[in-house]
């Protein structure tokens, strides 16, 4: 049997609060073509997530078949306007995205309160 190693990425939220979106969109789009699962502090919003969809779609061959995503805490824009507000008053807003190349990540589940990824290489053993 071979091993299978598996890289996950936790981000802070500094490290793409700083880019444009477009950045961020291909900053997290060359990682995960890179075989890399990324969590990420702060979720992405719903429109940055349909973003990631549709530049990932442009990225499809059979080496990078697409991604699996799943964010806990609402990216909504009235979730925004919360968010902006806790961290005015020095808190931190709850929430957080995991994104996974699909060759790995087989399966997300997703509650309100709990997210669950099911990660493999596809390889039959």
């Amino acid at each position: 049997m071979i091993a299978m190693n598996i890289q996950i990425e936790f981000l802070t939220s500094s490290v793409l609060s700083q880019k444009a979106e477009s950045e961020k969109i291909s900053f997290i789009v060359a990682n995960l073509k890179k075989g890399k699962i990324l969590v990420l502090e702060d979720p992405l919003t719903h429109a940055e997530e349909t973003r990631l969809i549709e530049a990932t779609m442009k990225k499809v061959t059979s080496a990078f078949p697409g991604i699996e995503i799943g964010t806990l805490g609402d990216g909504s824009v009235a979730n925004d306007i919360r968010s902006q507000i806790i961290r005015m008053l020095g808190g931190k807003p709850g929430g957080f995205t995991v994104i996974g190349p699909s060759k790995l990540v087989r399966q997300i589940k997703r509650d309100p309160e709990t997210l669950s990824l099911f990660a493999g290489d596809g390889r039959k053993r």
